[in-house]
């Protein structure tokens, strides 16, 4: 009964967590979708400057010839490299701000070829050359290449490429990624407090909503029972001194009147019971017993139901099987899955109760050969007031609360119920307690 009152007590604790949950990822759903808004404009500025002053370049001409830029004494600020190469990959012309990465420059364009105006990005490793005094200033660097088809004017097809060094533009990006990690991290802590606090706030009026409907629930429930009550009582009294004046519509009428007060009382009492349930206050007797002669014992109080319906109640129980558990809780429990097998089984019907153990658990079993259920339908029919088939549900006096509460009973025995149905079918309603 602990764990389940802690469950409850869970429930609003659970609903706060994932509130906050969502709350969180939808501040730094907004964190990094701006972020990435800002990376894409800066890197396409970035992108559009570069392009436009390699096409500047590749297209300058002097007296209707191209002309190649001086870089000797560059040291990359503009140009790296500007290369003009006929069809074969042969240097007609050219300009490197670090000749000796002239290889690796010609290695990594000399098998392109443009077709229009085309742009990459490159990586060039450092000079091996260790005796270079600028070896010490060199590192890996990378280059974005432009290159343009040419016509040569003995008519041969050629290129030419630029190459602008844009590793300065890389090492930004990496230090705006790392920055905004550490931007993330932050915002991630203060999301998750300020979700907290957002979300604690919305759960008030839930959770005051939650215990002003269980409180009616239970008041409204103690409220009825006394007037049903009464009604009963006096029905029994009209009964029993002016019963053998009834005419047979009288008589009629009187006993739908009974039978209806009867189960407006029952759905009553499932009603306050689950009322206490959801605020804990039901305790639960956990007593180890012998649990066999007792099944068989409740299963006689159902002779005289199945015996009118014709329905043949058979028992497979070991000779002992020895459990912890609130007997009259499991006994509830049997009575509801019983109720419900005959109720729900055809005239010449079978209902089967089993019980066994394994290693970890025992279980309890009820089988009928009835209408059965639609598998659609099988997790809703332990939700209160749902029934698989209303307008039989209503004929049979069933309120749709019988299960929910045979499910509180095995969750608060720390098991589970399970059904296996078809329509037209049969049921099986299979209950797991653990063994302790």
């Amino acid at each position: 009964m602990k764990d389940k009152r802690m469950k409850k007590a869970d429930l609003f604790v659970q609903t706060q967590k994932k509130l906050t949950f969502t709350y969180t990822w939808l501040i730094l759903l907004f964190l990094v979708l701006f972020s990435f808004i800002v990376a894409v404009f800066f890197l396409g500025m970035a992108y559009r400057e570069q392009r436009q002053t390699l096409l500047s370049s590749m297209y300058t001409t002097e007296n209707g010839r191209v002309a190649v830029p001086d870089l000797s004494d560059s040291r990359g600020e503009d140009l790296y490299f500007f290369y003009v190469l006929d069809g074969r990959g042969k240097v007609l012309a050219g300009s490197e701000a670090f000749p000796q990465n002239g290889s690796a420059n010609l290695e990594k364009i000399g098998r392109w070829q443009p077709h229009r105006d085309e742009f990459r990005l490159e990586w060039i490793p450092a000079s091996d050359d260790r005796h270079d005094a600028r070896k010490s200033r060199e590192r890996d660097r990378l280059l974005f290449v432009g290159a343009r088809p040419l016509m040569a004017d003995d008519g041969r097809s050629g290129a030419i490429y630029a190459a602008k060094d844009v590793t300065f533009y890389f090492e930004v990006s990496k230090n705006l990624l790392l920055v905004f990690l550490i931007i993330l991290v932050l915002f991630i802590i203060v999301a998750m407090r300020l979700s907290y606090s957002m979300s604690k706030k919305a759960m008030i009026p839930i959770q005051q909503a939650y215990r002003q409907q269980q409180q009616f629930l239970a008041d409204a429930s103690h409220e009825l029972r006394t007037p049903l009550s009464i009604m009963n009582t006096s029905l029994d009294v009209i009964e029993l001194e002016n019963g053998e004046d009834f005419t047979s519509y009288t008589q009629e009428v009187v006993s739908d009147m009974k039978e209806e007060i009867g189960r407006m009382s029952r759905m009553v009492q499932h009603l306050l019971l689950l009322a206490r349930s959801d605020s804990g206050s039901v305790e639960f007797e956990m007593v180890s017993s012998d649990l066999v002669p007792k099944v068989r014992q409740w299963m006689l109080a159902f002779e005289a139901v199945a015996h009118r319906k014709q329905i043949e109640l058979k028992a497979e129980l070991p000779e002992r099987l020895t459990v912890t558990g609130d007997v009259e809780r499991v006994k509830q429990l049997v009575y509801i899955l019983l109720d419900n097998a005959i109720k729900y089984t055809p005239e010449n019907g079978t209902v089967d109760v089993a019980m066994g153990s394994h290693s970890k658990h025992w279980y309890l079993s009820v089988r009928d050969t009835g209408v059965g259920i639609p598998e659609e339908e099988h997790q809703r029919i332990f939700d209160r007031f749902y029934r698989a088939e209303k307008h039989r549900s209503r004929e049979e006096g069933s309120a749709g609360l019988g299960l929910s509460i045979a499910k509180w009973i095995a969750e608060s025995h720390r098991g589970s119920i399970e059904v296996e149905s078809t329509a037209g079918g049969g049921s099986t309603f299979v209950v797991k307690f653990p063994l302790v």
